[in-house]
């Protein structure tokens, strides 16, 4: 195989020191500058630590962001990866959580054609999950609004997806504490 593979670990949205708004103009810049290069993505893997619980309430703002920046179209080109199943102490409660998210979280995504994929901890799981994105290359939703359409990142539906949740915030914010 002489395929060549650039990995690239974006930072979350959630549970960063960064604002989510600098996050995601970081992303927008680099899949913007790639797209302009002419380089399209293979796909996206997006992990989950299946034992870490808290995780999933932070999850639904993420997963709205990762559907704008896609677009349907792309959407089949994300891997939903489970991760940590060697040190799930409990493995029905594990699969419950991933029952939730394919049902619930991740739906839309997997709808418009994601698949879910769990990461074993091994070389050959990784490899798999590689390998299960194949060869095909694809403009993302953001990369088009970006270059070809030249719009402002806040003029995209990722840009005002996060204008949203982010207006979402402060309106709970404001609103008085319950006691």
């Amino acid at each position: 195989d002489h395929r060549k593979y650039v990995f690239v670990d974006t930072p979350g949205f959630e549970g960063s020191v960064r604002p989510a708004r600098d996050v995601l103009h970081t992303i927008a810049d680099w899949l913007g500058e790639k797209y302009r290069e002419g380089a399209l993505l293979t796909g996206v893997i997006f992990t989950y630590d299946v034992t870490d619980s808290q995780m999933y309430d932070s999850l639904s703002e993420s997963l709205d962001i990762l559907c704008c920046i896609c677009g349907d179209k792309a959407a089949g080109r994300v891997r939903l990866v489970t991760t940590m199943w060697d040190q799930v102490e409990n493995p029905r409660l594990a699969e419950n959580t991933v029952l939730q998210l394919e049902t619930n979280l991740w739906k839309p995504l997997i709808d418009a054609g994601a698949r879910h994929m769990r990461f074993e901890n091994s070389r050959q799981s990784a490899w798999a999950i590689i390998e299960d994105l194949g060869i095909e290359r694809e403009a993302f939703l953001l990369q088009q609004e970006l270059v070809d359409a030249e719009k402002h990142l806040y003029e995209t539906f990722a840009g005002r997806a996060l204008y949203l949740q982010l207006q979402k915030l402060s309106r709970e914010e404001l609103q008085p504490k319950k006691r």
